[in-house]
C-alpha cells in the first residue's frame, strides 16, 4: 500500500509570475488520493477520490485554467520563478525540511556543520546587492535561485535587432550578475 506519497502534478504560470500547482497526495494507493492546489505559498483542498478521479480533474482544471484564465503548463524542466517563502512553502509541501549550504559549512566550533545542511524554515536565502533580489524555483530535489536587477534599471523590453538585442542581453548579465551569482542547492528529507 502506498500512503503518504505527494506528487506535483502541474506547474502553471501566468505572464505576471503568478504560479498554481497542483498536487496530489496518495492516501491509500489508488484507491485515495487528494487533489489540492497551491497558489502564493497557500494550499486549498480541491478533491479526495480514486487516482483516476482526481488526475482527470486535475487534467480538466488545467484545461480550464489555460484556456480561460491565461495560465501556460510548464514542461517538466521549466521552473516557476517565486519569491522565497512561497518556494519554501512548496517545498515543504513536496516532503522536504532541510537543503545543503556551503555558505553553512562550519567545522571551527560547536555546533559542527560539516555538510551546511539548514532547515528550510530558518534559511534566510541568498543576500542580493546593489538593490537587486532574488527568484527562487523548485526542481526535483533542488532549489533554484537567481538574481533579478533592481527596479528601474535597464529596459525591460528588449530591442528586436541583431546587434542592440546581444547589446542588451550582455547588460542585462552583467546587472544580474552584480546582484549575485545564480546557485542551484539540494533539498533533504531528513535533518
Amino acid at each position: 500500500m502506498d500512503t503518504g506519497k505527494t506528487n506535483l502534478y502541474a506547474t502553471l504560470t501566468k505572464a505576471n509570475g503568478d504560479a498554481l500547482y497542483l498536487i496530489t497526495e496518495s492516501v491509500d494507493g489508488s484507491r485515495v488520493t487528494k487533489l489540492s492546489q497551491m497558489a502564493g505559498g497557500v494550499e486549498t483542498p480541491l478533491l479526495t477520490g480514486t487516482e483516476y478521479e482526481t488526475r482527470t480533474k486535475a487534467d480538466e482544471l488545467i484545461q480550464l485554467w489555460v484556456k480561460n484564465e491565461g495560465f501556460k503548463w510548464l514542461s517538466d524542466k521549466e521552473l516557476a520563478w517565486e519569491s522565497l517563502p512561497k518556494t519554501v512553502a512548496l517545498a515543504r509541501k513536496m516532503g522536504f525540511v532541510a537543503i545543503y549550504d556551503a555558505r553553512f559549512k562550519q567545522m571551527a566550533r560547536p555546533p559542527f556543520n560539516p555538510l551546511g545542511i539548514v532547515p528550510l524554515d530558518e534559511w534566510p536565502g541568498m543576500t542580493p546587492k546593489n538593490g537587486g533580489g532574488y527568484l527562487y524555483a523548485l526542481g526535483l530535489v533542488t532549489l533554484h535561485a537567481t538574481p533579478t536587477p533592481p527596479p528601474n534599471s535597464l529596459p525591460t523590453v528588449a530591442p528586436t535587432a541583431g546587434k542592440e538585442f546581444a547589446e542588451f542581453m550582455l547588460k542585462q548579465i552583467e546587472l544580474r550578475k552584480s546582484v549575485g551569482p545564480t546557485v542551484e542547492f539540494v533539498l533533504t528529507e531528513r535533518y
